[in-house]
């Protein structure tokens, strides 16, 4: 890409570009719900453990319609979320045989969420204009290369999949970790000088040391890349294996 480009993120920590809220949150709070000492673990690290959730149904990009708003106000954001809940109702019966069938699972399985993160508009926040940036001439000609490929070449074998498809990869794993339709919950477990992301997707776990050490070789390619952290909870993430025949389908 061209720029930088920033997804928006849980205020209890910096993970790959995602946004986070907490089903078992680790905070502690006192007997009157007052926020309280946040706890740590026995080796001093805070204590982030527990199953977090990035459902939501703001989307990665800014919409033309909400061009230059990155806020809704909480009538906008009312009458925008029934609109898309609308759209995506997989219980729907409209549309003929044929749209029914391509709405697969019904809605009792979806896990999309019923709101915006803090009302904005995009998960991207920087750019401003919460768009990806574009590409570079070269990047697009991969693109438009993978796709002519994919088009006409589809079915030759497994690997032409998507890895979805194939159950190795999803996008709530990341990174970037993206929201999904449905199972979008991730646990963190920490121990001296890891943390781990486990999502609910595929069971992904990615294992990140906190010792500071190097990351593997450029010539060692994973799907959801080499970690390395370090606290406040930042994650720097290389050598993924985004090959140029991979896609996702969600």
């Amino acid at each position: 890409m061209q720029a930088r480009c920033t997804v928006l993120i849980g205020a209890v920590m910096a993970l790959t570009p995602c946004y986070l809220r907490s089903e078992t949150p680790a905070a502690a709070k006192t007997a009157s719900g007052k926020a309280g000492t946040a706890p740590r673990t026995p080796d001093g690290q805070p204590d982030l453990q527990g199953v977090w959730t990035n459902s939501t149904l703001t989307p990665l990009e800014r919409p033309p319609e909400f061009a230059g708003k990155a806020v809704l106000t909480e009538q906008e954001d009312a009458d925008y979320v029934k609109r898309v809940l609308q759209r995506v109702n997989t219980d729907r019966r409209d549309g003929g045989a044929q749209a029914d069938v391509g709405r697969s699972y019904n809605e009792f399985w979806r896990d999309r969420g019923n709101d915006l993160a803090g009302r904005r508009t995009s998960l991207i926040v920087d750019p401003p204009d919460g768009k990806v940036p574009p590409l570079t001439p070269e990047a697009q000609k991969r693109v438009d290369e993978n796709r002519a490929l994919l088009r006409d070449h589809s079915t030759d074998g497994p690997e032409d999949r998507s890895l979805a498809e194939r159950c190795i990869s999803w996008t709530t794993a990341g990174p970037p970790m993206l929201p999904g339709p449905y199972n979008n919950d991730t646990q963190i477990v920490q121990g001296p000088g890891y943390v781990v992301i486990l999502s609910e997707m595929i069971h992904d776990a990615r294992i990140i040391p906190l010792d500071g050490r190097p990351h593997a070789s450029a010539n060692i390619r994973e799907w959801m890349g080499d970690s390395r952290g370090h606290w406040t909870l930042r994650i720097s993430t290389a050598n993924t294996a985004f090959a140029g025949r991979t896609r996702t389908c969600i």
